[in-house]
């Protein structure tokens, strides 16, 4: 029996594409949209080029690959030196092509502090042209927004600043018991050992009063209740 190979005529349909490999440890959600990610990317990358820039998702590069094509970074540094874009070079060596390779990375992670899905820890490549230049980017995931609750309020009485009035005494007299009104005329009142505290028009408790050294007085107080000004605390 001869043996032999045996050819297959090629499919003309695409192949079908298949999302980065995660590393170990990292999910991707079933759900995941990268669709307002790919255009926030374009529109930033745009920007940052000064000329129209189309990202699709991409295929992880071979190991060792760098994460931004030294094709981008050499357009890059054309732009920024006002050479040719059209007559960029393929390479970017050295301090410099990883200086512009870290503006491009910076840019892209940004875009993604702003626009990832949701729930999704696994890293994501693109394709990138502009132009005539074309060549693979990797985008980390953004690490998780860590956030913190909030620390509760809590505010003590005694540190309000309020305004209080302490009434010293008070009495009720019918108008003809103090006529006729002339100069120099006192008119008696009993002082009480317990003195109303008031804000506004509430009494909020009582108070003892006692004379200071320098002349000043002293309220302490001995009570707290709040009533309107008709009632008694």
């Amino acid at each position: 029996m001869a043996a032999g190979i045996v050819s297959e005529a090629l499919s003309d349909a695409p192949a079908p594409w298949l999302p980065s490999p995660l590393a170990p440890g990292t999910t991707r959600g079933d759900d995941a949209d990268f669709g307002p990610f790919l255009t926030a990317a374009a529109r930033a990358l745009t920007r940052l080029f000064g000329a129209e820039v189309h990202v699709l998702p991409g295929r992880p590069g071979p190991a060792g690959a760098p994460r931004i094509a030294e094709a981008l970074a050499a357009l890059l540094m054309t732009v920024r030196m006002g050479g040719d874009p059209a007559r960029a070079g393929s390479t970017a060596a050295g301090a410099a092509g990883a200086r512009y390779a870290a503006v491009i990375a910076d840019a892209l992670d940004e875009v993604a502090k702003r626009v990832w899905p949701p729930d999704d820890h696994g890293g994501f490549d693109l394709d990138i042209a502009c132009g005539d230049i074309a060549g693979h980017a990797h985008v980390p995931a953004p690490p998780p927004v860590e956030t913190t609750a909030a620390p509760a309020v809590r505010v003590r009485l005694d540190d309000l600043p309020l305004r209080v009035r302490v009434e010293l005494a008070s009495a009720q007299a019918f108008v003809a018991a103090l006529l006729p009104l002339r100069a120099g005329l006192v008119v008696p009142i009993d002082p009480v050992p317990e003195m109303p505290l008031i804000v506004g028009e509430h009494r909020i408790g009582r108070a003892t009063v006692a004379p200071l050294a320098d002349g000043r007085q002293q309220a302490t107080i001995v009570a707290v209740a709040v009533a309107p000004l008709g009632g008694r605390p």
